[in-house]
């Protein structure tokens, strides 16, 4: 496939495993808010985590002090699954491992942008989302919290696109 195709559907693949674990979130957590804004923007939100901090940080160390095994799984599943699952699905669609690794990249940016977006008119619609808003922007600054976000989303572009360059069906 060209990489408007294997682009696409990396989307597609990364935004519906987003959507399902939110779905997940949402009937399994109490107390999750059902803000319409707030489940979009939650599609969007894994590629703020940095790789480094969705395995280690965000993710096997809260299942070592977990006290809600549960919920601390389905986080580190969140991190983990969707960008996985879809770089191993796109790597084997893909015409070439240089096909596959730009299509990642494209959808670890525009899933940044788009994170980014509704953060920033987000609290217009949303009141989670502005304390969202506001904790990051006490702790980065306005700029600097945009900057992390497209620097969290190019990180994430890189790691996942340098595992799918490696599992391409060229590769292999």
């Amino acid at each position: 496939m060209n990489l408007l195709k294997t682009f696409v559907i990396s989307l597609v693949i990364y935004m519906g495993l987003n959507a399902v674990f939110t779905l997940i979130a949402m009937f399994t957590v109490s107390g999750f808010p059902t803000n319409i804004m707030l489940i979009i923007t939650t599609l969007f939100e894994p590629i703020f985590t940095f790789p480094g901090a969705a395995w280690s940080t965000n993710g096997i160390l809260p299942l070592l002090t977990s006290t809600d095994f549960f919920i601390d799984f389905m986080l580190f599943l969140n991190l983990i699954v969707p960008p996985l699952v879809t770089v191993v699905i796109a790597s084997f669609l893909g015409d070439n491992n240089k096909t596959v690794f730009r299509a990642w990249i494209l959808t670890a940016l525009i899933s940044c942008v788009g994170y980014a977006l509704l953060l920033g008119i987000g609290p217009l619609f949303s009141p989670n989302i502005a304390n969202v808003w506001a904790a990051k922007v006490a702790f980065y600054g306005e700029l600097g919290t945009i900057l992390v976000v497209i620097i969290a989303g190019i990180a994430n572009g890189l790691f996942y696109g340098g595992i799918a360059y490696i599992i391409t069906k060229q590769g292999l």
